[in-house]
């Protein structure tokens, strides 16, 4: 085959996996039929994810392993369309297993994914260490901010093993260290969001029992926009309510919360952009509408929300200024 074969050859894949991507996104996981697999057809499936290439590998530790969201693992990867990448892999690896018109469940799925992730560590343990990784002193400070969960030195031994590989994405990204340890991951991670065409669920994860009762209402909101006057203050056992309001009818609400359940909070996402990013120490939310604002974030155990007739910067400007 000519270079020029092969290149026609790649882009006519890559227009067909792009096509395949697609479909997958508007696929209605309603009509899908899921079938659970046996002991011996699980390790079958283990041996098939560690032939797949490192990107659908690491799609599956993240997501059946480590628990990350989809969302989470586009951000960590830097992986397009991790979502629908994801189901491409499910259903690849349902045929490679020659299920009839059915997919795997996702207990199996995690069951092999966790035998082959063990395979693959235990092959990187094998290796001999002929040098030793040269990390950035920022790297050596983030490290430093998990030791409490996680020994140091343990950290060190395993990022080294296995610099080669599957570690040497994760060490790319704070939040890729988090996630191989579920007690420092709890300090920064506090919600699951899982996005659908038309809308995202964010469920809470964070269950301080410390702060079940805290007085919601030690919390001052030291800025609000011009114009804006508070309208009515909601006060229920778990939460605060501020609802507020402009001359020209703009509308603006303040939501605090102490959560004690994995609580869901559903939000019209359609065709929007949700933004992450770290705010007061803690994982946050934020996207615009044509007409509104969004944030979410946790500040000292209390999840807090706001939307409004505003821009973003305002929203955040907003956050800021809120204290105890």
């Amino acid at each position: 085959m000519t270079q020029t074969s092969r290149e026609i050859m790649k882009d006519a894949c890559k227009i067909s996996l792009q096509t395949e991507l697609q479909k997958l996104t508007e696929l209605d996981s309603n009509q899908i039929v899921y079938q659970s697999l046996s002991k011996e057809q699980i390790y079958q499936l283990a041996q098939k994810i560690n032939f797949l290439p490192f990107e659908y590998r690491n799609l599956l530790f993240f997501r059946y392993c480590f628990e990350n969201t989809t969302f989470e693992i586009g951000n960590i990867l830097e992986i397009e369309n991790a979502k629908s990448k994801l189901l491409y892999v499910q259903r690849m690896l349902s045929r490679l297993m020659e299920l009839n018109n059915t997919w795997i469940d996702n207990n199996s799925i995690k069951e092999a994914c966790k035998l082959a992730l063990q395979e693959d560590k235990n092959f990187y343990d094998s290796m001999e260490v002929f040098y030793k990784p040269n990390y950035s002193n920022s790297f050596r400070r983030k490290l430093k901010r998990i030791k409490a969960a996680q020994n140091p030195y343990e950290v060190f031994r395993l990022i080294a093993k296995r610099v080669a590989v599957f570690i040497a994405v994760c060490i790319l990204s704070f939040s890729a260290v988090l996630a191989v340890n579920a007690q420092a991951r709890e300090n920064f991670y506090h919600w699951i969001v899982e996005t659908f065409p038309k809308f995202s669920i964010f469920i809470t994860q964070s269950k301080n029992e410390s702060n079940r009762l805290a007085e919601l209402g030690v919390f001052k909101i030291k800025y609000i926009p011009k114009d804006f006057e508070l309208i009515n203050t909601t006060e229920l056992r778990t939460m605060m309510i501020y609802n507020y309001s402009s001359r020209d009818s703009k509308k603006m609400t303040i939501k605090l919360f102490t959560s004690d359940s994995e609580d869901k909070t559903y939000y019209d996402t359609e065709n929007i952009e949700i933004e992450e990013f770290i705010f007061k120490e803690s994982q946050a939310y934020t996207w615009q509408t044509d007409q509104m604002a969004y944030l979410i974030w946790y500040q000292d155990g209390i999840e807090c929300h706001i939307s409004g007739n505003l821009t973003k910067d305002e929203i955040i400007k907003i956050a800021e200024n809120i204290e105890k």
